[in-house]
This record gives structure tokens, sequence and C-alpha cells, in this order.
């Protein structure tokens, strides 16, 4: 997205941008979706093989929020216009790292409630991989950005949640009928991804872009 400082899009164009360019570019947010959410998996697996229940939401909360946040850093840095310097692309992903064991922490300690919460956190991985912050300052950024634009923010992350639940429920109700309980949750975290994740994070890379002014979205993912 790029906009210019004090330049408003409306939410419904953002929506818009976010469904368009998750069309044009699916191929690559599907393989890198499943990438992270396999590598994310496993842990879980293992933790579920071992029969305890705390410890597969523990070790899934952290896993699945950690793996959100790098996809999210590799959204951001792909749709730079210019390939980000070797620095920021480690600071990017050791942010998104930070960030989702945060996100990953504040579900095990909040649980429902965590969603009123995480939009303070969205655009912390953003504005590493933009170059607009450290890592040290990301957090308070994203913080500062997403309080000064409370409405975008959370209109944002509300419709983000409106989009995605339906499809974590269908997925749910596809594969309770041959699994249940803890199990049917996880796969139909999982089988949600390769939807939920790309869309959201073109949603949160198209709201950072509209607030800061900053271009994030490379040629190639522009609306043509």
């Amino acid at each position: 997205m790029s906009g210019t400082p004090g330049t408003v899009t409306p939410i419904s164009d953002l929506f818009a941008t976010a469904v368009h360019r998750f069309g044009a570019v699916w191929a690559d947010l599907l393989v890198a979706s499943l990438v992270v959410v396999g590598a994310a998996s496993v842990p879980v697996a293992v933790a579920h093989s071992a029969g305890h229940g705390l410890v597969t939401f523990i070790t899934a909360a952290l896993a699945y929020g950690t793996g959100y946040q790098v996809f999210l850093a590799y959204v951001i840095l792909r749709g730079l216009p210019d390939p980000a310097p070797r620095g920021r692309v480690a600071s990017a992903y050791a942010t998104a790292v930070i960030v989702g064991c945060l996100t990953g922490a504040l579900l095990i300690e909040l649980e429902p409630f965590v969603l009123v919460v995480l939009p303070l956190v969205l655009f912390a991985v953003p504005a590493v991989a933009a170059g607009d912050t450290s890592p040290a300052g990301a957090l308070p950024r994203s913080v500062v950005l997403a309080v000064r634009n409370y409405i975008r923010t959370w209109g944002v992350w509300l419709i983000t949640l409106v989009f995605s639940a339906p499809v974590a429920v269908s997925m749910f109700l596809a594969v309770s009928a041959f699994a249940g309980g803890e199990v049917a949750s996880l796969l139909a975290l999982v089988l949600s991804v390769p939807v939920v994740w790309p869309f959201s994070a073109l949603f949160v890379r198209a709201l950072y872009g509209d607030l800061t002014g900053r271009v994030v979205v490379a040629v190639q993912d522009r609306s043509r």
C-alpha cells in the first residue's frame, strides 16, 4: 500500500485490496503458509502424542502464534519495492518470534479475551520489516500506532475475525466427522490457515501502509 500521511483510505477499500491481492498471489502465499504451519505443527503433534492436553494447548498457542508472525514478516518483506538488507530481514524474523511468543503467552493467560488486546501488537513486525524501527522499538511503536488509530485498527481486526470465523467453523464441521475434541480443533485451525493467514497478513499490510504512508506493496502485488 502506498499512501500519503493524512490520507485516509476507507476500510472497505483496504478489505477489497487485501482480497484482490490474495487472489493475485494466492499460490505463493498458500505454499508459504503451509510451510510455516507445517513447521509449527511439529511441536504441537509431539505434545499431543504425549497425551497432555494443557501442554498441547500451551505449545499450540506459542507455536501458531509465532508461526503467524513469521508469515506476516514474510508477507511484508515480500511486498517491499526493494529487497530489504539481510540485517533487516533477520531483525524482522527475530521480532516475529518475540511477538509470536508474546501473543501466545497472552492467549494462554487471557484465552478468548486476548482478542481485545491483540490489535496492539499488529504493527510490530511490519514496522521492523519496513525499516521504520528496530526490534527494541517495535512493540512501543505498534501500541502507539494502534491507539492513535484505534477505530481503524480495531475495525480491521473485527473484519478479519468476521471473515475468518466462518472458514474456521466450516473446517471444524468438516473434520469433526472423523475426529473429535482437541484433534478436530487443531485440524480445523491448520486447514483454515491457507485462507485466513494470507488474507489477514495482506489486510494488516494494507492498513500499515495506509496509516504510515510507507510503500509496502511490491509491483507484482499491486492492483492492475
